[in-house]
């Protein structure tokens, strides 16, 4: 299991002067798009669109769809009704699903497949649209979900080897991602509902999904808001 946490320095969000939460770091949408997911399957591939984060000189092309990026959502038990959503970055998944804590850190493995994957560079997977990305989307989101402790167990899964490979072990490829210590930033994008008036609804949290910040997200914290990176601490259980 993920190691409990305590929290450090940075609080969940970033408060305003006046004490209100902060302005979203952007406002998304989250569609499917037809040759890049298993119409059969409720997992990804999904296409984030309206996020600032689709830099088109880090992300692969074939990973830019329909003015939107590919993603993987983090949960089983989240869904993605009520568009649009109010999205903050993080590195943790806020409800932590079915097998994570609440909040749920994100996983070094999961960080380093999407990181290779949104490059293109993902060893396997076929990113051309049709059936044969479909399956290598729903290979990677199982993989994804069984090192986020959302399955209990997974079948032979390419992906899971490859960590294994990378990390050498799975009980290390699910450890805490942790930015500085990996050397490239991968974030967790929390989703929320959105009030009538326009305010974060703060009580429908929907599916966390997964972004690739090649620039470390510095642009980011100049876009005047939300939490960007966590100060967390990790402890094994």
């Amino acid at each position: 299991m993920k190691g409990t946490l305590r929290w450090s320095a940075v609080g969940l969000l970033v408060l305003s002067a006046t004490g209100a939460m902060a302005v979203p770091d952007a406002t998304v949408t989250v569609v499917r798009t037809a040759g890049y997911y298993d119409t059969s399957y409720q997992g990804g591939e999904f296409t984030l669109k309206g996020s600032p984060w689709a830099n088109p000189n880090h992300y692969s092309p074939a990973t830019l769809v329909a003015n939107g990026l590919q993603t993987f959502c983090l949960e089983l038990n989240e869904f993605l009704s009520g568009q649009p959503f109010h999205a903050y970055l993080n590195t943790v998944a806020i409800n932590g699903g079915v097998g994570g804590g609440s909040p749920d850190p994100l996983s070094i493995g999961t960080a380093w497949l999407y990181k290779r994957f949104a490059e293109g560079t993902l060893p396997g997977y076929n990113y051309t649209p049709g059936p044969g990305r479909a399956a290598s989307a729903r290979e990677l989101q199982e993989a994804i979900w069984y090192l986020e402790d959302e399955l209990g167990s997974i079948g032979p899964n390419p992906y899971i080897a490859m960590v294994i490979a990378q990390f050498g072990s799975l009980s290390a490829a699910k450890t805490n991602y942790n930015p500085s210590l990996a050397n490239f930033q991968v974030r967790v994008v929390n989703l929320y509902g959105i009030k009538p008036n326009g305010d974060t609804d703060w009580q429908a949290r929907k599916q966390d999904m997964i972004v690739y910040l090649p620039d470390g997200g510095m642009t980011l914290i100049l876009m005047g808001g939300g939490l960007l990176g966590l100060a967390l601490v990790r402890r094994k259980a």
